[in-house]
């Protein structure tokens, strides 16, 4: 198991921002090479996310979050920033703190959060 506070490094600091569409945040592996399954939910809140109202772009690939999983992954290599971008409503302005669920072949179930101030 990966401790918590290693996970939140994932985040890419100051990354979070508004988009027309809803949100959208920046990662970065740091932790191993991986091949990624499944992203969300994804909870600001009262409010979750999944499936379809996640997108997350790796490299040259775009791939809506319900279309991950064993047979369709995503190699995610340590270095590796990829963003992650939410479709829903924009953040409020302040504080937000946004849970993260994601799958690796690995490593299984991780989950981590982001604090972050959005103006």
């Amino acid at each position: 198991m990966i401790p918590s506070f290693l996970l939140a490094k994932l985040y890419v600091k100051d990354s979070l921002k508004n988009i027309p569409t809803g949100f959208e945040f920046g990662l970065k592996n740091i932790i191993d090479s991986t091949m990624l399954i499944g992203i969300g939910p994804i909870s600001v809140g009262e409010k979750t996310y999944q499936g379809e109202e996640i997108k997350m772009t790796v490299a040259e690939r775009t791939v809506n979050g319900i279309e991950l999983s064993r047979n369709n992954p995503i190699p995610v290599h340590v270095g590796t920033p990829f963003k992650v971008s939410v479709f829903g409503n924009p953040l409020e302005p302040g504080a937000n703190k946004i849970i993260v669920v994601a799958t690796t072949t690995d490593i299984g179930r991780i989950k981590f959060e982001i604090n972050e101030t959005i103006s």
